[in-house]
């Protein structure tokens, strides 16, 4: 289990340039985390439509290069966890989350990832990263994170 997530580490690595960001490797406001339960890819301040699922166009390449590095693991399955900045009522940020997440996990599918390889999940704005007090912080709690599941 260790050897091969160190080789899909390895594999996600050699495929982007990187720079480090406390102690994460960050591209394309994309940072690249271990955790427990496999290889987290989080997009930070993914842009959407306000209060919408609708992905801007300017986010093509960013989703461009995830699906690329999720085609290098073709075995695996990947949770889609959508989160939102904690700015309005909490029941429509939980839903807004869920929409993203369905939404990010229906834009790799058709760059060529099966749908059933996609486990979806909405937080709303229950598990922000940072403050939601500034736009930085907010910006920050707007991403939606994959996990490569093991």
């Amino acid at each position: 289990k260790e050897e091969k997530r160190a080789e899909t580490i390895a594999k996600i690595t050699a495929k982007q340039s990187e720079e480090e960001n406390n102690g994460t490797k960050q591209k394309n406001n994309m940072v690249v985390e271990e955790t427990a339960a496999g290889i987290r890819l989080s997009m930070r301040d993914i842009r959407f439509k306000p209060d919408s699922d609708e992905v801007l166009p300017s986010e093509s390449y960013r989703l461009d290069e995830i699906a690329k590095v999720l085609k290098m693991v073709p075995d695996s399955q990947f949770l889609v966890e959508g989160h939102t900045a904690a700015v309005g009522k909490p029941s429509g940020e939980q839903t807004l989350s869920e929409q993203r997440a369905k939404r990010i996990a229906a834009e790799l599918s058709k760059r060529g990832i099966s749908a059933d390889k996609f486990i979806c999940k909405g937080h709303g704005g229950n598990k922000p990263i940072a403050s939601n007090s500034t736009d930085e912080g907010r910006a920050q709690n707007r991403r939606v994170e994959i996990t490569i599941l093991e």
